[in-house]
């Protein structure tokens, strides 16, 4: 396999190239981890598909936080990636969590550039900017009152975080699902930062496990249906719900070992066997998605 590292201005990734390569070609956006998703990237490369690591914050040049990042920013990287690599053709976009939320939007408004997408542990609104707590920082600059994302230098609509709202701490970690309770908010301040997923001009795959601790992804996933149907879209999008898996279970092998783990402990839902089977079933399924017969 091919690894070539890609570091411009305002791109950064790595794109890997398989000895026998198909036809394809996909984006692969990480979730709020940030940096570059090479291990991802390479599991699904396996399959034969060309992948791009890119990353988007937490890296030199990029912004620092999970605030305010450009939709631009992807755009400029998702276009280098097709102009080189793909031939000027629509690639795909796989992302999970946040990175999911990212590739929905992404799809909604960039439909000439982007085919399928797939959505692990997807969102159907943008939420609220994340970034490291400090004590010194106003209020008003803090990640939590901003959305994750701008466009044309304003912040894409989003729900914000309730300051009211702690954190809850159980025996395998911090659980965070308690930052994203849907029904808090005003039905007008929810359908404005709705997704319009209508508008991706390919299919779209949603992944998820019913046992997600860090936000309410399955009923979101969802949402994401209901809008596609309303829309005249219902054979455009797939749903695919594991009993008992969590938030992390096609991710957890790519985890650092507990010795080298940095930063809070998260309570990702789900357990061992859940996990394991849920991740068996989804790694081929999101391969076959993101190579669509050719016509």
């Amino acid at each position: 396999m091919e690894r070539i590292e890609i570091a411009t201005e305002a791109t950064m990734g790595v794109v890997l190239v398989p000895a026998e390569a198909t036809p394809h070609f996909a984006v692969v956006l990480p979730g709020s981890g940030g940096g570059i998703p090479e291990g991802p990237a390479r599991k699904l490369a396996d399959y034969g598909i060309t992948t791009f690591a890119l990353g988007y914050f937490g890296l030199p040049g990029l912004p620092p936080a999970l605030v305010g990042v450009p939709i631009e920013l992807l755009q400029r990287g998702i276009g280098l990636f097709r102009d080189r690599y793909a031939g000027g053709k629509a690639v795909g976009v796989f992302g999970w969590s946040k990175g999911a939320e990212l590739a929905l939007l992404l799809a909604a408004r960039s439909a000439d550039a982007i085919g399928p997408v797939v959505a692990l542990a997807p969102s159907h609104v943008a939420w609220f900017g994340i970034e490291p707590f400090r004590p010194d920082q106003p209020t008003a600059d803090r990640g939590s009152v901003r959305s994750s994302w701008t466009e044309n230098g304003d912040d894409v609509p989003f729900l914000p975080h309730f300051p009211d709202v702690a954190p809850l701490f159980t025996p395998s970690g911090l659980r965070t699902d308690v930052f994203f309770d849907l029904p808090r908010y005003e039905p007008a301040v929810l359908n404005a930062a709705r997704i319009p997923v209508e508008k991706a001009a390919g299919p779209l795959l949603l992944i998820s496990g019913d046992d997600d601790h860090q936000w309410p992804a399955a009923p979101m996933a969802s949402e994401v249906v209901d809008r596609m149907n309303d829309h005249g879209r219902s054979g455009d999008v797939t749903n695919i719900v594991y009993p008992g898996a969590g938030h992390a279970f096609l991710h957890r092998e790519f985890f650092p070992a507990p010795a080298d783990w940095i930063g809070p402990r998260f309570d990702f839902g789900g357990n061992a066997g859940a996990d394991a089977a849920a991740s068996e079933d989804a790694w081929p399924r999101i391969a076959s998605f993101l190579q669509p017969r050719l016509g």
